[in-house]
This record gives structure tokens, sequence and C-alpha cells, in this order.
């Protein structure tokens, strides 16, 4: 929070002299988005532009990201960016209103639209190919409502690895929050970060509801037990999609009605420290599809794939090989 302060005071000096800084404008309180700068990687899909970019192979195998939140982006699953170098097609894309990617207003924001955007990029990067998805947490639950509203999309969907998943139904998101929020204390350092930084600004527009909701992510949960040290990086947070979305799945949803039918094996991979997504938890999930595997890294919490890239990567590569899914 001093530091934060700090900043703040060093920023107040410089106003005299270079002029008022807005906060609203693009640029000032946080990074702006492939609609307010052309030099970001995009693609134009679904009437909206999404920051995304692939790497590897063009015509290797695909591999296709899905960041967590829901409203962050992939910059901390660009460790990922090694598989190209095993011959994979890597994709990367920030979700609708996430991340770098063209903001929204909430009441355009649902659940079909999101399976949709996900429908829309698969073929953009895939088309007519076969892939397999790697969710991250959010990512990994967007993941699972596509299997169950698509299947195995005509034969194309041919694994799945997720990673801590949230839950699949509300009461089971209900009670991963509960775990989730129950960790966090008013004294936290990033709590009292936000709270300081609403004195000055309403989250009224998206830059500064991207800012402050920022200052409540970028730490996470104590029970999802991010290493202080070595804190995932983040270019920007979509507060709007993230409060949409969970409104959305609050009101009642069931993504496991058809899960039994898809014929592939996923595979779950969690963190031991992790008190959100227990070992209990994850094993309810699993159980939604008929053939499943949880592998369970130690020593790490939440942010595997940002602090243990290598043994996860072992864990993936390994998956990869028994489905088939190599170059």
């Amino acid at each position: 929070m001093q530091a934060n302060r700090f900043h703040v005071f060093v920023l107040a000096l410089s106003i005299p002299w270079s002029g008022c800084l807005c906060a609203s404008d693009p640029g000032n309180l946080v990074p702006k988005t492939v609609a307010e700068d052309p030099s970001l990687p995009a693609i134009d899909l679904a009437g909206t532009r999404f920051h995304s970019e692939a790497f590897g192979d063009p015509d290797g195998p695909v591999i296709l990201v899905l960041h967590g939140g829901p409203g962050s982006d992939y910059r901390c699953l660009l460790p990922l960016k090694a598989l190209a170098d095993d011959g994979y097609r890597v994709v990367f894309w920030d979700q609708r209103g996430a991340g770098l990617s063209e903001r929204h207003d909430g009441d355009t924001i649902d659940l079909d639209t999101y399976l949709e955007d996900l429908r829309l990029v698969i073929e953009y990067y895939a088309p007519g190919r076969p892939l397999v998805f790697i969710g991250k947490s959010w990512g990994a639950m967007y993941a699972t409502a596509f299997i169950n509203r698509y299947g195995d999309y005509d034969g194309r969907i041919k694994g799945a690895i997720l990673t801590e998943p949230g839950a699949f139904t509300d009461q089971q998101l209900r009670a991963f929050l509960g775990r989730l929020q129950g960790s966090l204390s008013p004294l936290d350092e990033q709590l009292n970060d936000a709270f300081w930084a609403g004195q000055f600004m309403s989250p009224a527009d998206h830059e500064r509801a991207d800012y402050q909701g920022a200052l409540l992510a970028m730490r996470g949960a104590p029970s999802e037990h991010r290493d202080p040290n070595n804190l995932p990086p983040m270019w920007r947070y979509g507060a709007v999609v993230n409060a949409r979305l969970l409104a959305i799945a609050k009101d009642g949803f069931d993504w496991t009605t058809n899960l039994a039918a898809f014929p592939n094996k996923v595979l779950f991979l969690r963190g031991d420290l992790n008190e959100a997504a227990t070992g209990e938890q994850q094993r309810e999930l699993a159980a939604s599809y008929p053939d499943a595997e949880i592998e369970t890294i130690t020593n790490v919490g939440h942010e595997m794939i940002w602090e243990r890239t290598d043994d996860y990567l072992t864990y993936a590569r390994a998956y990869l090989r028994e489905i088939g899914w190599v170059p």
C-alpha cells in the first residue's frame, strides 16, 4: 500500500508540469486495449476485437489456451509457449471484455455470447481441424461449459487439461467461493489498497473499474497460496465481465448435464497447497467426466503454471502423448 501511495504522490507532483491526467483516458491508469492500440496483436470476430496471438507451426496440432478470471488475461500463461517448441500450434487470447481485448457494457455479456466467441476462435485458428484445450481456473470451467454444450464438437475436441476449475454447477460455485473469499481478511493489504484507491475514484468507467479490480485480484486469495515473491504478471483486469459472468453463474447453472457423453480422457491438474480447489473438490468435478485423471503438483498453490512451469509441462506432455496428440 505504501508503494502505491508513493506512486500517486509522484504522479501528483508531475501534473503541474505535464497537464491534467484524466484517469478515464486510455493508457493513463491501465494499459490500452486492442481497440485503442493498433500495434497489439489482435483478431476481429463476432463484432469485437480480441487480443490474441499464436505460436509454433501453423500446421501443427492445435492447443487452445483459456485464461482464468473471469476477466484476467493470458500473460501468466505464456510459459506454455514452450509447447510450440515441441511442434504444437499454441493459441492464446484474451476473452471478451478481459485483458487487453475490447471492452463492452455488462448487459451485452452472457454465456451464450461467450460460448459463441470460443467457437469462432476455434474456427479462426483451427478451421475444420481438431484441437485440445488447456484451461486454467475459470478457463477450465469455460472449456467444460463448451464441452457440455457441444460435446466433442463433431470429433474435433480431442481432450482437455483442466487446471483447478472452480465449479461446474451453481452449488459447487457457492461452496468454492466460500472457501476462496472466506480466507480474505479486511486487514489484507490488497483490500486496503483497493479501498484506499476507491476514496479518489469510482468504478464508473472501464479504466477505473479495471484498476480497482486489479488491486483486488493481483495477489489472489490467501487460500490459493500464491508465492508473494513471484506473483504472476497481468496486463489488465476486466472488472465488468468478471462481475457479469459471476452474477450469471450465481443465478443457477449446471454444466455437467452432457459431460457423460464426452468420449475422450480429461486431465485435471492441481496444486496441493490450494485450500480453495481442494483434492476432494477436484475429485467431485472430475467425476462428472466419464474418463478423467487427477495429478497433483506438490508444494505449489493455484499458480502452478507460472511458479512450477517445468513440472506442469511434464504432466501436460505425458497426457498429450497418452491421448495421441503429438506433432
